[in-house]
């Protein structure tokens, strides 16, 4: 059987290559593969909440908000009805949680 870690690694790997695909030019159609990657993502945090290092807790809380307010403004975005080939440009809300890369690092990193 997978495990959750592998399971996070996996997809946030997926999350960074749409993620580099989407940066050159910044499409909704690019966008639209970094929202289901990160859906997956943030299923797999959901689990791994309750699994992880009571000293990975804040983190795994803080990665979860994040991505909870790209989706809002992933919504919020989509609302003006882009085409698929529009520009769809993301800007992190003030005070909102930033990416954490530290974070993910550790993750991508973690030898099982």
């Amino acid at each position: 059987m997978i495990s959750t870690i592998t399971k996070l690694q996996i997809a946030i790997g997926r999350s960074q290559a749409a993620y580099n695909l989407y940066v050159p030019e910044k499409k909704y159609f690019q966008a639209l593969r970094i929202k289901f990657a990160n859906l997956n993502v943030y299923e797999i945090l959901e689990v791994y909440l309750y699994e992880c290092e009571e000293n990975e807790k804040e983190a795994v809380q803080q990665y979860i908000f994040h991505l909870e307010d790209w989706f809002n403004q992933f919504e919020e975005l989509e609302e003006t009805e882009p085409d698929l080939e529009s520009e769809f440009v993301f800007e992190r809300f003030k005070n909102s949680p930033e990416f954490p890369k530290t974070f993910v690092n550790k993750i991508l990193l973690k030898k099982l």
